[in-house]
C-alpha cells in the first residue's frame, strides 16, 4: 500500500534513512567548528536544515505522488546535516559556562526543556498538517497538506538563527 506521496512504506523508510546519515554528518562538522565558531554552528544548521526542507517542499509540489526514492532521500540528507549541526554542539553551549553546583539542575532543565520543544514542535505541525485536509483524503491532497505544514517548520528553523 502506498502513502499519499507515492512511496510504499519501504520506500519511504529508505528513503528517510538518509535523515540520519545526514545527522552524522552535521555532528561530526559541528564539533570540528563550534570550538572556532561557537553559536554560529546551530545557526548555520538551522538553515541547512530548512533549505533542505524547502527544497523537499519543492519536489512534493512538484512532483507529487510520482516522487522515488531517490528523489526523497536527497533533501532528507540536508536536512539531517543541519539537524545534527544543531543538536550535537546545543547542551555544550547552553550549559558550558553553568556553575559546578547547578551543573545536574541545569542538565535536567536543559532536557526537559529540549524533549518539550520537541513534543510541542510535532503536536503544531500536526494540528497545521489537519488543518490543511479532510478525513479521508488521499493522493493530491495529502502531498498538498504535507506540503503546507512543510512551511511552518521551514520558518520556525529560520527564526532560529536570527
Amino acid at each position: 500500500m502506498q502513502d499519499g506521496l507515492g512511496l510504499t512504506p519501504g520506500e519511504a523508510a529508505a528513503g528517510f534513512v538518509a535523515a540520519p546519515l545526514g545527522e552524522m554528518g552535521g555532528a561530526w562538522l559541528a564539533m570540528n567548528l563550534v570550538a572556532r565558531y561557537g553559536r554560529a554552528v546551530p545557526q548555520a544548521g538551522a538553515l541547512v536544515a530548512a533549505a533542505g526542507l524547502s527544497g523537499y517542499h519543492h519536489l512534493v509540489t512538484a512532483q507529487g505522488a510520482g516522487m522515488g526514492t531517490m528523489a526523497a532521500a536527497a533533501p532528507m540528507l540536508v536536512v539531517g546535516l543541519g539537524l545534527g549541526m544543531i543538536g550535537t554542539p546545543l547542551a555544550d553551549l547552553t550549559l558550558g559556562k553553568v556553575a559546578h553546583h547547578h551543573a545536574g539542575s541545569a542538565s535536567g532543565l536543559f532536557n526537559t526543556a529540549t524533549q518539550l520543544g520537541i513534543a510541542l514542535g510535532t503536536a503544531l505541525t500536526t494540528v497545521v498538517f489537519f488543518t490543511h485536509i479532510s478525513t479521508g483524503a488521499r493522493g493530491a491532497a495529502v502531498s498538498t497538506a504535507f506540503a503546507g505544514s512543510l512551511w511552518y517548520v521551514v520558518v520556525t528553523l529560520d527564526m532560529m538563527w536570527r
